[in-house]
């Protein structure tokens, strides 16, 4: 509960023909997840996108081909899965069959998208929360500039 003084008005010393005006004031609330929260759930959707790419590549292992050794094991299906999400993209393992390269076309690229907008996002949010909050509170204090007020 906030009470609201008017300039020169004080509830020890004022005069007998002023008074003390006592309002509440409810500031304005919005809930926000706390920011390790909201990255922490963010990085949950990057791993959860990073292991289904690599779950759906090693699914059709046999439509790749790792020019290390020729063949893509579970590892190089997670490799792969994160090289290509982050879009550095090495050239080392490729899809060589047209079921692979259909699955990369509809299935992968949508999913870099996503974790692209993950980390995007992310990083929006992290740097923007700390702007808002003090857009928020100096937007208040302007709407009740000139007021002392108390907790």
């Amino acid at each position: 509960m906030f009470h609201v003084k008017q300039s020169g008005h004080d509830a020890i010393a004022r005069q007998a023909d002023e008074h003390l005006m006592t309002h509440r004031v409810k500031l304005p609330k919005k809930v926000v997840e706390h920011p390790f929260q909201q990255v922490a759930k963010r990085l949950s959707i990057a791993l959860f996108l990073l292991v289904a790419t690599a779950l759906i590549v090693y699914a059709d292992h046999d439509g790749y081909n790792d020019n290390s050794d020729g063949s893509v094991d579970f590892l190089d299906a997670f490799y792969y899965a994160t090289v290509t999400l982050s879009t550095t993209g090495y050239g080392d393992i490729t899809p060589v069959s047209d079921g692979a390269r259909l699955t990369n076309i509809l299935v992968v690229t949508p999913l870099r998208v996503l974790f692209l907008i993950v980390l995007v996002g992310t990083t929006l949010e992290v740097l923007t929360e700390r702007t808002r909050e003090e857009w928020r509170l100096n937007r208040w204090s302007q709407r009740f500039g000139g007021c002392a007020t108390s907790i």
